[in-house]
């Protein structure tokens, strides 16, 4: 199956979290086997070549079970053969990134429906949010809520992905839009996170599901 053919099977689209208390790898592990079809590498801390080294360990975890994406990074997506690169709105361009890397996939983070229609032409898959306040990540946009990211997510005909304070109960709702969810600190910093992991993914595809 071909990369993007294969973002049609994502539900619960896992990004790694330094905070996790986990070590990255092993947090991609416990994705892979509970399911996940698609992991998001991010880390901030450290140096390149260290991040490099891990995303080479990552995507012999990934290989031919998750597709391995890398926030940011084209040069370590590149080098470390990952399948694509999630790019934000001060990022490198995606139509520029499109031009040298024909076959690599490009998901791009967006806040508005003008923003989102933007990368529709260029994308493979669109990030939206963030849905709620989050912590997570710093100098985010303000939260749009669950009603406005579906009325955006429905007018995109590409792959969508919600994000941003996403918990558990926020599932249902967000699925009858979105093609795949985001949640970091919901999944990754309370409970255990293999259990947390299975029930994400779990709730996401028995809402698509039903939905077909």
């Amino acid at each position: 199956m071909d990369k993007r053919s294969a973002l049609k099977l994502v539900n619960y689209y896992y990004i790694t979290d330094e905070k996790a208390g986990v070590p990255l790898p092993e947090q991609v592990k416990l994705a892979v086997e509970n399911g996940v079809k698609m992991i998001q590498y991010r880390r901030k801390s450290g140096s390149d070549e260290e991040r490099y080294k891990e995303v080479k360990e990552i995507k012999e975890i990934c290989e031919d079970k998750a597709l391995l994406i890398i926030d940011d990074r084209v040069d370590i997506a590149v080098l470390g053969e990952a399948d694509g690169v999630h790019l934000g709105q001060s990022d490198l361009p995606p139509s520029e990134v499109r031009k040298r890397y024909r076959d690599i996939l490009i998901g791009v983070s967006t806040h508005t429906l003008e923003q989102a229609e933007k990368a529709e032409k260029v994308a493979d898959y669109v990030g939206i949010g963030p849905v709620h306040e989050t912590g997570t990540k710093e100098d985010t946009s303000d939260e749009l809520e669950i009603q406005k990211a579906k009325q955006i997510a429905d007018r995109i005909d590409l792959p969508t992905a919600a994000i941003g304070g996403i918990e558990e109960e926020d599932l249902s709702v967000l699925s009858e839009s979105f093609d795949m969810i985001c949640a970091i600190s919901s999944v990754t910093r309370v409970g255990d996170l293999a259990e947390n992991i299975r029930t994400f993914e779990e709730k996401i595809k028995e809402v698509k599901r039903k939905a077909r």
